[in-house]
């Protein structure tokens, strides 16, 4: 997501970063810099063991989805074009695990030659156990995004009775692995979730997990009973940074990325930019084109991306388990095939990416092949 997708944290923000002045927030300067489509993510299946009730997926298919060999085509064409960052988002690779495996091997054997390459994958973390810990060590994913929804009864209440307890379970067997360091907690901001955002900073730091992801609650019913205002969120991020929500004296070197994403979060990240907590004149750009705000609290870390132009499809492009090539919010809706460019099985990824004009001649600063 660095930060900015609508899933995952991609691994947080590079440490390879610079300043950028406000004159280069814009998509021509930006593209003239970076080689896009650069963050890629994509569903290996379109099925999950939980009913969340926060969750965004509205397409019922869950057939005909691609195997190995499609996926390591497409990704090539990525990787051709650009591509550096992949993520395996969905809907829960665990239950896909051998390809999923097979998936993030192909990745590693690609990182020996591309450095700057990174992967990871996002789970519920319920049917992780000691042998699927034991494949990620060997696939040494570059981070993997663990999803918490606050502490043991909001948990349950989102995800299902019981679901707490296996996830803190299968958590603390990933911790005691080389992998501690590339886990990070996915906490959906909501309703539900606002009044335990101390209590599960304990939880993850008794365990030594060190990384956090803010990810506001999206839905398209503004009626929702887990749904908050940009000005509920913007308060809320207020109080973060006062001190008043989080005591950040208890925690040392946490990081903590609040994230913002232009086609779901716009309102929100607006306010943040009124309320100067995403400050224009102190941006900076990593090497993967994250653009963000760094605060230190108490030896602790605070993120804010900030996305200044809808970077789908110029920045970041997903893929469903069956081919369709779309930007994430288009998953929202029922009729998501509908919504999608193209099909990977009947098009290349540069052909589809075409129609979008994604390699227009104004946005020509990078070498295509």
């Amino acid at each position: 997501m660095a930060v900015p997708g609508l899933s995952g944290s991609t691994g947080g923000v590079s440490p390879n970063n610079q300043y950028i002045s406000k004159e280069d927030l814009n998509i021509i300067s930006i593209q003239e810099k970076y080689a896009y489509p650069i963050d890629i993510s994509y569903f290996v299946n379109n099925t999950c063991n939980l009913r969340c009730k926060h969750c965004y997926v509205a397409y019922g298919n869950s057939n005909n989805a691609l195997d190995f060999s499609e996926w390591q085509n497409v990704f090539a064409q990525c990787i051709d074009l650009g591509a550096r960052t992949f993520g395996n988002v969905g809907k829960e690779p665990t239950l896909s695990w051998p390809l999923t495996k097979k998936l993030l091997m192909y990745f590693k054997d690609k990182r020996i030659l591309i450095s700057d390459l990174r992967y990871g994958l996002v789970t519920n973390g319920t049917l992780l156990n000691k042998s699927k810990v034991s494949d990620l060590v060997e696939c040494l994913p570059n981070y993997i995004d663990i999803s918490l929804d606050g502490n043991k009864k909001t948990h349950d209440l989102i995800r299902g009775k019981g679901a707490f307890d296996k996830l803190i379970h299968n958590l603390k067997i990933v911790a005691e692995t080389c992998l501690l360091s590339k886990i990070f907690i996915i906490y959906t901001i909501n309703k539900a979730t606002i009044n335990a955002i101390s209590e599960v900073l304990d939880i993850i730091t008794d365990i030594g997990i060190q990384n956090i992801l803010f990810s506001p609650y999206v839905t398209l019913n503004k009626n929702d009973e887990l749904y908050l205002s940009d000005n509920q969120l913007c308060s809320l991020v207020g109080q973060i940074m006062e001190n008043k929500i989080i005591d950040f004296k208890k925690y040392r070197n946490i990081t903590i990325y609040l994230k913002n994403d232009y086609s779901t979060t716009l309102g929100t990240m607006n306010k943040l930019v009124e309320a100067k907590i995403i400050d224009l004149e102190k941006l900076h750009v990593d090497e993967y084109g994250v653009i963000f705000n760094k605060y230190n609290i108490s030896n602790n870390t605070i993120i804010f991306n900030y996305v200044p132009f809808d970077n789908s499809y110029k920045q970041m492009i997903r893929f469903s388990h069956n081919g369709y090539v779309s930007n994430c919010y288009d998953m929202f809706f029922e009729n998501y095939p509908e919504r999608a460019i193209g099909n990977v099985r009947e098009k290349s990824i540069r052909e589809i990416l075409e129609k979008r004009n994604v390699f227009k001649k104004e946005y020509a600063g990078c070498d295509f092949p």
